[in-house]
């Protein structure tokens, strides 16, 4: 019997196919980019939304753009911007719903402004439920596989596994606690200690984006910025 977890066995995914699109369109395109949060907040709670930026498209269009790239608006703690992401497949309510991220896409493609999106597949937030079922299954699990998980050096792991330091600062290892309450293995996070690194060598891992690809290209988006 196998004990991946389901979320873990949901990632076996087939792959996605490239757009029939106007070849290298974002070479010439001019391209303004949108900080949702700071851009239009239209339902006056203090912060920049969706409908926000659909409101102000005509304007925008108004200056003869081709495209607009979102600053990511996927739910987080907000740790790093929203750059530490807790699922990529879905809206922080702070900025609205999917449904309103449809309208903004909808409404771009009547005045033929493409929509891009930033992805970030370095890192998530240590909020992900990947990352957490891979601190709840352990070392050695196929669930840690996910990310880069390392035994410590020292007598009872207690140093970092190697000298690589974060880009915010301090080490880029952070120890975890086991499920036993042990001290344990140690995680690397080139960035904020609360957004582990993704482990690229993993096939599970190139499959998931894959699928977070077609989840957005699925909803019209016309690229990405990585």
């Amino acid at each position: 019997m196998s004990t991946t977890s389901p979320a873990l066995q949901s990632l076996r995914l087939t792959p996605v196919h490239a757009r029939d699109q106007e070849p290298k369109w974002w070479r010439s395109s001019v391209i303004y980019q949108v900080y949702p949060r700071s851009f239009r907040d239209l339902d006056g709670d203090g912060v920049g939304d969706l409908a926000g930026i659909t409101a102000e498209l005509g304007q925008l269009a108004e200056l003869d753009i081709d495209a607009i790239w979102l600053s990511p608006f996927y739910p987080s703690p907000q740790r790093d911007g929203g750059y530490d992401v807790s699922d990529y497949c879905d809206v922080d309510p702070s900025f609205g719903t999917l449904a309103d991220f449809d309208a903004l896409v909808s409404a771009a493609d009547e005045l033929s402004i493409r929509v891009i999106i930033d992805l970030v597949p370095n890192h998530c937030s240590q909020e992900h439920l990947l990352f957490r079922q891979a601190l709840a299954a352990g070392p050695g699990a196929p669930e840690r596989d996910l990310f880069v998980f390392r035994d410590g050096r020292g007598a009872s792991g207690q140093l970092p596994p190697n000298n690589w330091q974060s880009h915010f600062g301090g080490p880029a290892w952070t120890r975890v606690t086991e499920p036993d309450g042990q001290p344990g293995q140690w995680y690397l996070h080139l960035f904020d200690s609360s957004q582990p690194d993704f482990n690229w060598d993993n096939e599970l891992v190139r499959q998931e984006f894959e699928r977070v690809l077609r989840f957005w290209l699925d909803r019209g988006v016309a690229g990405f910025r990585v």
